[in-house]
């Protein structure tokens, strides 16, 4: 699809060169880049002495020198950026967000709620808990999807052999809309199921038929693959089964529990979140 809008989260380690991908993408499919440079700042550590109402609030020189310290090299990255943008030539702004991990859901789910696509660069991984709240932010706080690992293949966002993780869920179908773009303008789409039920109120008397058939109508090569897992962990065998078909990107709803219970137990959404080994498009 021409003419998207590519919503790129970028840590305070990434380089111009991480851009570069995104510029071809960008220039093949007259889309716009939105680079967001993200700084998580440290909780304040504010310190109180003398006795309330009259006592007072301090908070260190130092904390407060390294975030003007991190806000100026944002802000430099955020010029170099649109310098990038110019000379590349491809349409293109970029912006900072300065503030704590906590917060940064709220902060950006405004700018994924006008995106077609989020993206999560690798280096934001060294912030654990800013890169969870940001997906979360994309995730349940917008429509858009968001790939991550996007340096794991050579496009991620032109995927020549996409693998479809399916089940009847709301957010797999989610996924696959959100993807479509994508679908359509890969040369292979292969459509795995994962210990389906086949009967009409589970997966269906044919687990992935029925949406082969509607890819088919939007123009996709479309492959249907029932697995089994063999008691191994479903991210895994997902990831394992896309690499053997030689898929480029891994499509799947993504919390098909809630995020507590996924947080607290587990499950294939945290597992494919987690791993560092294959790039993955998620949609809720």
């Amino acid at each position: 699809m021409r003419k998207q809008t590519i919503l790129v989260l970028q840590g305070p380690q990434g380089t111009e060169a991480d851009l570069s991908y995104l510029a071809d993408t960008a220039r093949a499919q007259d889309a716009h880049l939105s680079v967001l440079h993200i700084g998580p700042t440290e909780p304040i550590p504010a310190y109180a002495y003398g006795g309330m109402p009259y006592g007072a609030v301090e908070i260190p020189h130092k904390w407060v020198e390294e975030r003007e310290s991190l806000a100026r090299d944002l802000d430099e990255k955020r010029k170099q950026t649109n310098h990038f943008f110019e000379k590349e030539g491809v349409s293109g702004e970029a912006g900072v967000i300065c503030t704590f991990p906590a917060s940064l859901d709220d902060v950006v789910a405004p700018r994924a709620m006008l995106c077609d696509v989020a993206v999560i660069q690798d280096d934001l991984r060294s912030y654990d808990d800013a890169f969870r709240n940001l997906l979360y932010g994309v995730l349940f706080k917008s429509p858009a999807g968001i790939v991550l690992n996007p340096h794991r293949t050579e496009k991620p966002l032109q995927p020549a052999h996409v693998f479809i993780a399916w089940n009847t869920s709301k957010p797999a179908a989610r996924a696959v809309r959100e993807a479509l773009p994508m679908l359509v303008a890969a040369k292979q789409v292969t459509i795995a199921t994962f210990d389906a039920v086949k009967n009409e109120t589970a997966d269906g008397e044919e687990p992935g038929a029925d949406l082969a058939r509607w890819l088919s109508h939007h123009g996709c090569n479309v492959t249907v693959r029932q697995y089994d897992s063999a008691g191994v962990e479903l991210g895994k065998a997902i990831r394992e089964h896309a690499s053997g078909v030689g898929a480029d990107l891994i499509v799947m709803g993504a919390y098909g529990h809630t995020r507590v219970r996924e947080a607290v137990f587990g499950g294939t959404t945290r597992s494919m979140v987690d791993q560092k080994d294959a790039a993955v498009f998620l949609a809720h």
